[in-house]
This record gives structure tokens, sequence and C-alpha cells, in this order.
């Protein structure tokens, strides 16, 4: 009687696992949304900047994305935090693939 207690209170690794994935889910949500409101924040200030207004939406799209690789082409470290950003979201869709995938459900089929 004393070892079924004690393997109860150890916990399976099947529940291990859930509340690792649970964890890791979680944690890659929290990443994914605040790097989300954080790029939210700063995007009124960037789309003013472009002047939308005045020559329209494809045009300004088209002069950032030229903005965009005429930093890349000369000033390579200034894309520094862009990258860092890409880092992140990484992580953060790593975290989340990785917490579903311990969350799913294994099914053994017996022959």
């Amino acid at each position: 009687m004393a070892q079924r207690s004690m393997s109860r209170r150890s916990g399976s690794p099947r529940s291990l696992r859930v509340q690792v994935g649970g964890v890791l889910l979680t944690l890659g949500l929290l990443l994914m949304f605040g790097n989300l409101g954080l790029a939210l924040t700063g995007l009124p200030g960037f789309l003013k900047g472009l002047g939308i207004e005045a020559i329209g939406l494809p045009a300004a799209a088209a002069l950032a994305t030229l903005k965009f690789f005429r930093t890349l082409a000369f000033h390579p470290a200034a894309l520094l935090p862009f990258a860092c950003g890409i880092l992140v979201l990484f992580f953060a869709l790593a975290g989340i693939l990785s917490g579903l995938m311990l969350l799913r459900r294994r099914t053994v089929e017996n022959a």
C-alpha cells in the first residue's frame, strides 16, 4: 500500500508532459502577443512618417520596402532590433509548437 501512494505522488510521465506542454504553450503565446503589442504601438508613428495620406497606400508600401532594402544594404547594424524581433518570434513559435506537440494525445493502435 505504501508503494501505491508513493507512485501516485511522484506523478506519471504523462502528467509531467502535459504540464510542460502547457507551460511552453503559455510562454510562447505570451512572447508572441507581447512582441505583437510592441510592434503595434510603433505602427502609427511609422505610418505617419511615410505620409500615407498624401501619396496613398501602394506608393507608401513601395517606399517602405525600398527604404528597408536601402537600410539593409548601407546600414546593416540599424536592422539589429528587427533581427532580434524575428528571433523572439521564432522562439515564441517554437514554444507554441513544442507545447502543442506535448499536449496532443498519442493514440496507439493495437495490431
